[in-house]
């Protein structure tokens, strides 16, 4: 027995066995050398060139996906020129040898639409057109296939759609030009200004902030690069939200009117209306948003967009009023969008509301302060 259990050491030490555990594995590292074009049009090629390293063995595998359109490539470098239109936020990863992931880095690109169609005033409008001495007005506007938009009397160049509070002095028309496509369109309306008004209250319009607004997914990812609101094409629900610094209304003020102006979105995809039912607004508390993308309690919302009619005309919002009185003395005021059906229509498609960063929403605010 002694003598076999000697042969049975030996046999183990020839071997080369040892009571030391092997070294753990190190995952491997990610990066993203370039994605170019950064703005593509619609069918151009985009080249996307990443890299991987691992300290203690070989990188064995790659993996490029977009929020918008999935996987992309399982190569290192690939062009493609089917990405969809919009804003993508790409991630990159490497595989090494042992079949570990490294963490995830990131990059975007943004697809414009392909151009050719003649520019098109759909809409210019002044609410209200005749005011007295002093008041003021909210100009309004949507215009499609332009590559440039400006509006004359120093307004200067505008978005697409938008909208922008001015106060003249005396009776003024304004002239939007609109150019794209070949084509050269203009547009004007006419504020008349009569008597004399004492103004009490202040105005002051508020612009969504780009870098505190986006959406966020039913995984929980949390986005800051435009913001979305709808379901993808696996049936999930992606809903936006929107934050703006109200620090310059004093705290004592009183709201006496608020206009909020959603008009600047687009469709990327498909209609999220009526399949998803009306949009709505809710109240969210300031830098709660992530890893919450339905409430199951919800309080009544705030404000309500049914159709395209709804959100095209930016209109005074007595639960925005409330809303933003009860948050003043804070420094943001942040609220969702989602639609009424809690998940989807479950039609296998995206269908979104779509808001680029350079496009934001913004909130016309009137207060009086004694």
């Amino acid at each position: 027995m002694n003598r076999a259990l000697l042969l049975v050491c030996a046999l183990l030490l020839l071997a080369g066995c040892s009571s030391d555990s092997p070294p753990s594995n190190q995952p491997p590292e990610a990066s993203i050398s370039s994605i170019l074009p950064a703005e593509p049009t619609e069918g151009e090629a985009v080249a996307f060139i990443g890299q991987g390293t691992d300290a203690d063995g070989d990188v064995a595998g790659y993996y490029w996906s977009s929020d918008l359109d999935g996987e992309l490539s399982r190569l290192a470098t690939f062009e493609t020129d089917s990405l969809s239109v919009g804003e993508h936020a790409i991630d990159f990863m490497v595989q090494d040898n042992n079949d570990t992931w490294s963490a995830e880095v990131y990059g975007s690109v943004k697809v414009l639409p392909a151009g050719g169609a003649s520019a098109t005033v759909i809409a210019f409008e002044v609410l209200p057109s005749t005011i007295e001495s002093g008041a003021s007005v909210t100009l309004l506007w949507n215009v499609s296939n332009a590559t440039s938009v400006t509006i004359d009397q120093d307004i200067g160049t505008v978005p697409a759609t938008g909208s922008v509070v001015v106060t003249p002095d005396v009776t003024t028309t304004y002239m939007l030009t609109a150019a794209g496509g070949g084509s050269t369109v203009t547009a004007n309306v006419t504020v008349t200004v009569t008597g004399t008004w004492q103004q009490s209250g202040n105005v002051v319009t508020l612009t969504a902030d780009g870098e505190m607004s986006g959406y966020v997914r039913s995984s929980g990812v949390e986005r800051t690069i435009g913001i979305y609101v709808g379901d993808d094409d696996a049936n999930r629900d992606i809903q936006g939200f929107l934050t703006f610094d109200i620090s310059d209304i004093p705290e004592d003020a009183e709201i006496t009117r608020v206009l909020l102006d959603l008009s600047g979105y687009d469709i990327p995809y498909d209609f999220p209306f009526p399949g998803l039912g009306c949009l709505r607004a809710y109240v969210h508390e300031y830098a709660s948003i992530r890893d919450q993308y339905w409430t199951k309690d919800l309080t009544d919302p705030i404000g309500e967009w049914c159709d395209f009619d709804d959100l095209d005309m930016p209109t005074h919002s007595i639960g925005f009023r409330g809303a933003l009185q009860d948050e003043l003395g804070e420094r943001y005021f942040q609220f969702r969008l989602q639609f009424s059906d809690p998940r989807s229509d479950w039609d296998d498609t995206r269908d979104l509301l779509h808001w680029e960063r350079g496009i934001l929403p913004t909130m016309t605010v009137e207060y009086n302060c004694d």
